[in-house]
């Protein structure tokens, strides 16, 4: 319980005080139930649009939608999307990117790269409107699982680029169980509100993490907490999108009749 709550202290802005003699190396295994702390925020972000959509059009039940899911993270992983952006695009070496990145102003490529997220996020659910509850519960829920599953995984698989970073202080205290732990947590939750589609478009999305990881660590020589977040990010538009994609062309169902 005591990981739970260290994990919604640092994912979400859930008001929870510190306290004093904090375990550290607790703290950094709360990692495991990352994924879990994404669940609690899906089912938050569900009823927003749920309730919302009662009294408003699909469109606008997104915008809201939207809007608290950026409140209750705090913003945390779309700053490091603009971040990423404005380093990984506007610097030519790697200690400059580092140094962009590092910078609390927003470039353009940050703005931009912001906006165009936020808008194909608000569309996306805006699309699981045309679908029926349960659906639109199951793609609600799995995407912010994701994205934080591919939190842990890169935190544990790739070395960071700066050794006083947030990445290294996790990374020093995790190990495979807390890997092992967030995973089942996000196989389970994709299996049993998504079936053998959930299965599919989780290995579409840590295989396709996992490349731009790669990138991102031939371009910077490891990853950052900004990094982290862009990652988180994508995961949650991307599980989305297949999401849908898989719904409108027949597929999410063929492939659950299987099971």
């Amino acid at each position: 319980m005591k990981k739970l709550v260290y994990a919604l202290r640092f994912l979400t802005v859930i008001p929870i005080r510190w306290k004093e003699n904090e375990d550290l190396a607790q703290v950094a295994r709360s990692i495991s139930l990352f994924p879990l702390v994404g669940f609690i925020i899906g089912l938050s972000v569900f009823a927003v649009f749920r309730s919302s959509s009662l009294f408003f059009s699909d469109l606008f039940s997104s915008v809201f939608a939207v809007v608290w899911w950026i409140f209750i993270t705090g913003g945390l992983h779309l700053d490091g999307l603009a971040d990423t952006a404005d380093g990984v695009w506007g610097g030519t070496t790697k200690e400059r990117r580092l140094e962009i990145m590092k910078d609390s102003c927003t470039g353009v490529f940050g703005v931009v790269t912001l906006i165009s997220f936020i808008l194909m996020k608000t569309v996306a659910i805006n699309e699981l409107g045309t679908l029926d509850s349960i659906h639109q519960f199951s793609f609600l829920v799995t995407a912010p699982v994701h994205g934080r599953w591919i939190s842990v995984l890169t935190i544990y698989s790739f070395q960071t680029a700066r050794e006083d970073g947030l990445g290294s202080f996790f990374r020093e205290h995790i190990g495979i169980r807390e890997v092992i732990i967030a995973f089942s947590i996000t196989l389970i939750v994709s299996v049993v509100f998504s079936g053998l589609a959930g299965l599919l478009i989780l290995i579409a999305v840590t295989v396709l993490s996992s490349l731009g990881a790669l990138f991102f660590s031939s371009r910077l020589g490891g990853l950052t907490g900004d990094i982290y977040g862009a990652l988180c990010e994508s995961v949650e538009l991307i599980t989305l999108l297949l999401g849908f994609i898989l719904f409108s062309t027949g597929a999410f169902t063929w492939l659950n009749s299987i099971l």
